[in-house]
């Protein structure tokens, strides 16, 4: 469809003047994707899926009503409103409801890449064709996806916001299995600008370990030090940050509150190792975000501070409730490193385990964020300061936080994928003491 900013302040505005509810909230979104799908070392399908969905929300008092539609006709939108009033004349009351967000002052958002934008069906089949013939020349079999995204967004209300946000995005992953089915490996990459992104060094990284992993030894489960490159960091640190907040802090539930301990104090204290620092940046230029969240103005913000709490995150609710500015999700994840390479990390293990990626996380114990999962993908054995060999996989318990207490090392940034999530995020593998690596997985 490509609407411009000001079709979609034009249809933002339409939208709300068919409105006689109190107040309301309409979200425009407009997405276009281009899909990639590679198995047994060849292309099995390709997909271009473009959506547009407008979101409306309407209140009476404290009652409100949603609908969504993806038709832009006069006669559909209206009949959207009327359905949508009707709803929310209907609904209960929401102690918690509050009115649309006020206008607030926005960054420029860096997310989008022209390159990006333009990229052909053509010229993604020749990003994956490399990786595809590497892992033929290597005895491999391979399976790939590669996913552009181009979406524009806007959001207005009846309290006169208008925000509009492009953004762009490329992914890749590829997975690598040795011939007799006993090796695999695995790798990723994400970028926002076309020209960062190379997924030749992907698929040579999955075939190197897919190899490598073949005829595991047998190594006992139990706590020991570790090497977790960065897209298990990834997917330990995204669980952290969707815990960081003030109101579950504040009511007692958080995992927080029991490494606090009685006087209740948080911001400013010191909870996790010196070499613990996590921020957000919605400028970041390696891994930018949107510069709002639900109309909520974004910034740099710093979570952890070597291992100092500095910020939570405060919905809207709870800060006008507590009388303070709200602080919203963030968009992304920093977490600097000290640059080493991953064989600089290993040589300064003397006995532990290489693990490439996890996978499967579920909670255990919500008052520790205590986690489960699997290592996957490329499991090896440390012996003085040298890889020796893949060993079988491991089921872990272990929970984020103990991981920023006992970080040993990091390495250099690096934008991955992971399991959990493919929001933003620059991290690097971690050496990381006492991980609980609790049973043996029969996983190959």
């Amino acid at each position: 469809m490509g609407l411009t900013k000001q079709e979609f302040a034009i249809l933002s505005e339409k939208v709300l003047d068919m409105v006689e509810a109190d107040s309301a909230e309409v979200r425009l979104q407009e997405t276009e994707d281009l899909q990639v799908r590679s198995a047994n070392n060849d292309v099995t399908s390709n997909g271009f899926i473009d959506r547009f969905q407008i979101g409306i929300t309407v209140s009476y008092g404290k009652r409100s009503a949603s609908i969504e539609i993806n038709q832009t006709e006069d006669e559909a939108i209206r009949d959207a409103v009327k359905k949508v009033e009707a709803m929310g004349k209907l609904a209960p009351e929401d102690p918690e409801h509050l009115p649309p967000v006020e206008p607030g002052e926005y960054l420029t958002p860096i997310t989008f890449s022209e390159a990006t934008a333009a990229m052909t069906p053509e010229e993604a089949l020749a990003q994956v064709r490399p990786v595809i013939e590497q892992s033929r020349a290597a005895g491999v079999e391979s399976a790939g996806y590669l996913e552009r995204s181009v979406g524009s967004s806007a959001l207005a209300n009846t309290n006169g916001l208008f925000i509009h946000q492009q953004s762009t995005g490329v992914k890749f992953s590829v997975t690598a299995r040795a011939a007799e089915g006993r090796g695999s490996g695995w790798a990723s990459a994400q970028a926002t600008d076309l020209a960062n992104f190379d997924p030749a060094p992907v698929g040579e990284k999955a075939i190197q370990k897919a190899l490598a992993s073949r005829n595991a030894k047998e190594r006992k489960a139990g706590r020991t030090t570790v090497v977790l490159e960065a897209p298990a960091v990834r997917d330990l640190l995204s669980i952290l940050s969707w815990n960081l907040g003030q109101r579950g802090f504040d009511e007692g539930r958080s995992f927080l509150n029991g490494l606090v301990g009685d006087d209740g104090e948080l911001i400013g204290k010191q909870l996790f190792g010196e070499n613990a620092t996590l921020y957000s940046d919605p400028l970041y230029e390696p891994a930018p975000c949107g510069v709002h969240s639900d109309g909520i103005p974004r910034e740099k913000t710093m979570w952890i501070e070597n291992g100092v709490v500095k910020n939570l995150m405060v919905p809207r609710y709870w800060a006008q409730k507590n009388g303070t500015d709200p602080v919203p999700w963030p968009g992304n994840l920093i977490m600097p490193g000290e640059g080493k390479s991953t064989e600089e990390l290993i040589a300064g293990v003397e006995d532990g385990v290489l693990i490439t990626r996890l996978w499967y996380l579920r909670q255990v114990q919500p008052q520790t964020l205590l986690y489960t999962g699997l290592t996957r993908d490329g499991t090896f054995a440390i012996k003085n300061g040298r890889v020796v060999g893949p060993v079988n996989n491991f089921r872990f318990n272990e929970s984020p936080a103990n991981v920023l207490k006992n970080i040993v090392a990091s390495g250099k940034q690096e934008r991955v994928l992971g399991s959990e999530s493919d929001s933003p995020a620059h991290v690097p593998a971690l050496v990381v003491k006492d991980f609980n690596l609790s049973s043996v997985s029969e996983a190959s």
